[in-house]
């Protein structure tokens, strides 16, 4: 039976960070979906391999930490990673 490729799904509504970290990816030959909101997310068709989910802590209305929780408890599964950036310019 075949390995199925790993994918990284990623959801980010700023869309220069979200096609940064696509690129990044691609880079290193992995295979990636891009998503602008988490609506968006689950309107798509999930990969059939194994995958990374990497959500913006600080989305618009249902944030990524909210997001998190609730397909934690939809799957089952409670492995999560997120980062946030936040810069102040004078």
């Amino acid at each position: 039976m075949p390995e199925e490729n790993p994918t990284v799904l990623v959801v980010d509504d700023d869309s220069q960070m979200r096609d940064s970290i696509g690129q990044l990816l691609r880079s290193l030959g992995i295979d990636t979906r891009l998503f602008a909101s988490v609506s968006d997310f689950l309107k798509s068709d999930k990969p059939d391999g194994p995958t990374c989910l990497v959500l913006d802590v600080r989305l618009p209305g249902r944030s990524g930490l909210e997001f998190q929780r609730d397909l934690a408890a939809a799957t089952g599964t409670s492995q999560s990673s997120s980062s946030q950036g936040m810069a102040t310019f004078p």
